[in-house]
């Protein structure tokens, strides 16, 4: 048990003395300005048991409000002083690294609004997860690096989606620099350098969205790019827009695709497929993922029962004893 604002008891102890002190000065003054008025025989009045028990009463009476004034400042005091309970909490981590891995092409332009959403609900889905996002077409740029803050997750998913609706382009910045445009053999490889710690056992993986429609001379084919997510122990899961019945041309892009994410031991879906966010979500988790431990962390919490309990009985006594006055 700790007190976090210790010298707030002091500045009541303070006031409450001025105030005593400034009451005291008011009553002399006052008392000296009254000219008393003498009662012939009042010492028969005061003998009388009546009156003795009536005086007995009322003192009583003036000193429990007088108790009561006290319980109520004391118990404002401790409230105001924050008493509080300081415990040492070692959280546990989960040892999952998901690199999202967003193709930003001219042949998705018209589908990156929609891929924003799917990583948004995709994020939501996750607790104690690492996330990235990593956008590419010739070259791969970071857009937020692995971290376990959601909130700033989604933040920078609205940025993005701001950036994909308002047509500045501004998410193409540094992701021009190479031969050609959406060159995904490349994209993959970047984003299966993106992963920290190599030396620690944790579960990696990206989930690549791009219709694989390459124009240029990539140094990774996707092929090689998944071989080396494959030898460094990444899942890869691929979300195609194209693989519609309306684009027939793609179909061999869309095998391709499906064949390479498989072999690392992903899975490869379409857009359009209402399953798509809960299966990702569901193979990820089903992944080996032991917990371990975060750095300790001091927690307080304040513990206010006791005074709240204490300054609820003496305002009950403080109207029980106005009220009894009263009479």
């Amino acid at each position: 048990m700790e007190v976090i604002l210790w010298w707030m008891p002091l500045v009541w102890l303070v006031a409450t003395a001025i105030v005593v002190v400034g009451a005291i000065l008011l009553r002399r003054r006052h008392t000296s300005e009254t000219t008393a008025l003498p009662v012939a025989n009042s010492d028969r009045l005061t003998s009388l048991p009546s009156y003795q028990r009536a005086m007995a009463r009322y003192r009583l009476l003036i000193g429990l409000l007088l108790a009561g004034v006290v319980l109520l400042l004391l118990t404002t005091a401790g409230l105001t002083a924050r008493f509080a309970s300081v415990t040492a909490v070692q959280p546990d981590l989960r040892n999952r690294d998901i690199v999202l891995c967003l193709d930003v092409s001219g042949s998705m332009i018209d589908y990156d609004t929609r891929v924003v959403d799917v990583f948004s609900d995709l994020a939501k889905e996750f607790e104690g997860e690492r996330l990235s996002l990593v956008v590419f077409n010739a070259s791969a740029v970071t857009y937020f690096p692995l971290t376990s803050d959601y909130d700033y997750v989604q933040t920078q998913f609205s940025r993005l989606q701001a950036e994909f609706t308002s047509g500045n382009d501004e998410y193409y910045t540094g992701t021009l620099i190479g031969n050609g445009s959406s060159l995904v053999g490349d994209g993959l490889a970047s984003c299966a350098t993106r992963f920290d710690s190599p030396d620690q056992e944790r579960s990696r993986s990206v989930v690549l969205v791009t219709d694989n429609l390459v124009a240029g001379e990539p140094i990774f084919t996707l092929e090689e790019a998944g071989a080396l997510a494959r030898d460094r122990g990444i899942r890869v899961y691929g979300i195609n827009p194209g693989d519609t019945a309306a684009k027939t041309y793609l179909d061999d892009l869309a095998v391709e695709f499906q064949e390479v994410v498989e072999q690392t031991g992903g899975g490869y879906y379409a857009l359009d497929d209402p399953n798509t966010i809960p299966t990702i979500v569901d193979q990820i988790t089903a992944q080996q993922a032991e917990l371990s431990k975060g750095p300790v962390q001091l927690v307080r919490s304040d513990e206010p029962a006791i005074w709240v309990w204490l300054a609820f009985f003496g305002l009950a006594g403080l109207f029980f004893v106005g009220w009894r006055l009263r009479r």
